[in-house]
């Protein structure tokens, strides 16, 4: 397989006009995914920004390093730009988030400079549509400090591809469980702190108008809190989460976060707290 052509760009791309770009209906030619890179060489966090995103999830403001999952916050813009590119043959609207990794290999100063890429990690074709992928990581002075690796579902008639296999296993029964409620105004404050005004998150009206029922809070939101909940606030070291999108939470929501100890890593799902459905499972290490 041939090295992806990288694409440098000089700042990060702002999310309000790739969000209208994204809106925009338009006819995708295409059929083979892009095999691209895009670079960001100079990236410096906002401490203002850092912090507000730390008030929203639920970590402590007062640290000097960045929350685990920060950074995603920024390269979801390069995903974005990625996905708007006129040879990607999926539109990034309607494109589901299906699960997220993030591995921090050690802690990540406000004030460093980073180089921040992304790139596409894979497609396949499934009983449900159209699976892709997208592999960032974050560099400081050359170390690689930071990944991210976030799987999307493009939905569409099928003719063949992976069968997806259904699980009606019984409820896991966990030995802890926090109640996390979370309020409508949960997602706005999430909106402001990432930059992601996604209609879908912001009211019920402009929600109802997308497809959804009710306006629903981000998935990375809910990722975030948990990890916020699990590690007490703090913006630790190393780390490696993982977790897979079940059932959006319509706002607002009671739900509970059940968790125990597995090994040296925290297994963990978010549940609502009615009817036990599960909105996300996932595991910290």
């Amino acid at each position: 397989m041939s090295a992806a052509q990288e694409v440098q760009i000089k700042r990060l791309p702002a999310m309000a006009p790739l969000l209208l770009r994204a809106a925009l209906p338009r006819r995708r030619r295409a059929t083979d995914f892009p095999d691209v890179r895009l670079s960001l060489p100079s990236l410096r966090c906002s401490p203002r920004q850092v912090r507000r995103y730390a008030r929203a999830c639920g970590f402590s403001d007062t640290g000097d390093t960045l929350p685990a999952s920060y950074l995603h916050t920024l390269a979801f813009r390069l995903q974005m730009q990625l996905m708007l590119r006129k040879d990607f043959p999926v539109a990034p609207m309607g494109s589901v988030h299906l699960s997220n990794t993030i591995i921090q290999h050690r802690p990540i100063r406000l004030d460093e400079t980073l180089k921040l890429d992304c790139e596409l990690a894979g497609h396949e074709e499934s009983d449900r549509g159209i699976e892709f992928a997208f592999r960032c990581r974050a560099y400081a002075n050359g170390e690689c400090v930071w990944e991210d690796d976030s799987r999307y579902l493009s939905r569409r008639a099928s003719k063949g591809g992976k069968k997806t296999p259904k699980k009606h296993a019984e409820p896991h029964r966990y030995s802890q469980q926090l109640p996390l409620p979370i309020g409508a105004v949960t997602a706005r404050r999430y909106a402001l702190a990432s930059g992601d005004f996604n209609p879908i998150h912001l009211t019920n009206l402009s929600a109802k108008l997308l497809g959804f029922r009710k306006m629903v809070v981000h998935g990375m939101w809910s990722k975030a809190a948990c990890i916020a909940k699990l590690s007490g606030g703090e913006n630790r070291g190393p780390l490696r989460c993982e977790v897979e999108f079940k059932t959006p939470v319509f706002l607002p929501a009671d739900t509970v976060l059940h968790y125990e100890t597995e090994g040296d890593a925290t297994v963990f799902e978010l549940r609502d707290a009615r009817s036990g459905r599960p909105h996300l499972l996932g595991r910290l290490a």
